[in-house]
């Protein structure tokens, strides 16, 4: 019967995330205009975006600890009502200072709704068979949520004028906000969980003494920097023997809608095969893709080495929810999926900026090289870990 409960109530925070994705999707492909109208220093642009990105990573690991503490579903609530405060906020900026103020609103909604949120979802999972599958079909979710958000914000923007997308930012919130205050059963006063002491190292020790979790770590973080040069180094190399944006759209595109409709299978894989076997197939179809990406001058079978690379991402996103899922406690996991998303977002911005200084005297595909062979690297280090580490305590 719990286990029931359970599952209906992580469809509901499916829809959710769902909700929230599209509207985050919406201002993607007009901020960095929105912000141009504010400002014609595209350093300051720059500092708006970092400026988030920090505040976002102190307060995923804080709201994380809080989150353990005395419960979720508050904090993403929270989340969800600031969620239509800030797009009204942005749009009546008039300078990019204001913008920059609004961003830290906007980081402790994206902390309640990005790491608080999932962890809040896996401890629902954490005793179900499917975990695979239930995160397979909630990231297929997201994936089609994104496209429809930039689709959409791009037509609203072009139809109707650069704020609105902002607007409409708000009503999916307010729809999101109705649906969490309705379906979510948000309990009155929660008790405080039994506080223990945490240094600000804890996080990072829990994490490097679980063998899963080191696992983890290696597969992320080749993941992580090949994602980060993604948007960056692909579309050059696509331009340069095509000379299209649109070609570059197109094969972005492709990549979603394939990743929409293999995401519940592979996380079906995965539950069946274990992890392991998820994590090695993804970097597989990471690596052999990669390489055909850089070697080939033919855009058709580049379109076709991008398919094969979007398989990998299918199957990487429910092995890593499983591993995080079965191996972080629950009295943990608000902390610890915020730590993560620091790492990750460290990763990421690290990626591209090292990407830039190596464009400096090497062609794009020598650098995509060069991230390709970091997939390879990570596959012997991974079967050893696993070998050595994981399965002699699985016997």
């Amino acid at each position: 019967m719990e286990k029931d409960k359970n599952l209906q109530k992580f469809f509901v925070g499916a829809i959710i995330s769902a909700l929230a994705t599209t509207a985050g999707f919406l201002i993607a492909p007009v901020e960095v205009r929105f912000l141009s109208s504010l400002t014609d220093n595209s350093i300051l642009i720059g500092l708006t975006f970092a400026i988030g990105s920090l505040v976002f990573a102190i307060l995923s690991i804080w709201f994380g600890r809080l989150s353990d503490r005395f419960g979720r579903e508050k904090l993403i609530l929270i989340g969800l009502l600031l969620g239509i405060i800030y797009p009204l906020l942005y749009a009546s900026t008039y300078n990019i200072f204001q913008y920059m103020g609004v961003r830290f609103i906007w980081a402790f909604s994206g902390v309640a709704i990005g790491p608080i949120f999932v962890a809040y979802l896996q401890d629902l999972l954490k005793n179900s068979k499917k975990k695979g599958q239930y995160f397979g079909m909630l990231f297929s979710m997201e994936s089609i949520s994104g496209s429809v958000g930039a689709l959409l914000g791009g037509f609203l923007s072009d139809s109707y004028g650069l704020v609105t997308p902002y607007y409409a930012i708000v009503f999916i919130f307010i729809l999101a906000t109705i649906i969490a205050l309705t379906q979510m059963k948000f309990k009155n006063k929660p008790k405080p969980k039994e506080y223990e002491k945490r240094d600000i190292l804890f996080s990072l020790r829990y994490i490097f003494k679980k063998p899963e979790l080191i696992f983890y770590f290696f597969q992320n973080t080749s993941f992580g920097l090949g994602w980060g040069i993604k948007p960056f180094l692909w579309p050059l190399i696509i331009y340069e023997l095509t000379g299209k944006d649109t070609i570059t759209g197109g094969i972005f595109a492709t990549m979603g809608i394939i990743t929409f409709f293999a995401l519940p299978f592979t996380g079906k894989f995965v539950d069946r095969k274990g992890f392991f076997n998820g994590a090695i197939i993804s970097l597989l179809l990471f690596g052999s893709s990669g390489l055909v990406i850089v070697f080939s001058r033919e855009i058709i079978i580049i379109w076709i080495a991008a398919a094969i690379y979007a398989m990998g991402e299918a199957f990487n996103g429910p092995t890593q929810a499983v591993i995080l899922t079965k191996n972080v406690e629950s009295k943990y996991r608000g902390e610890i999926l915020g730590v993560n998303a620091v790492l990750d977002r460290t990763i990421q911005t690290v990626s591209p900026f090292f990407a830039g200084i190596l464009l400096v005297s090497l062609l794009p595909q020598t650098v995509l090289f060069i991230y390709i062979i970091i997939y390879w690297i990570t596959l012997p280090i991974l079967i050893y870990i696993y070998n050595k580490k994981i399965k002699p305590t699985q016997q």
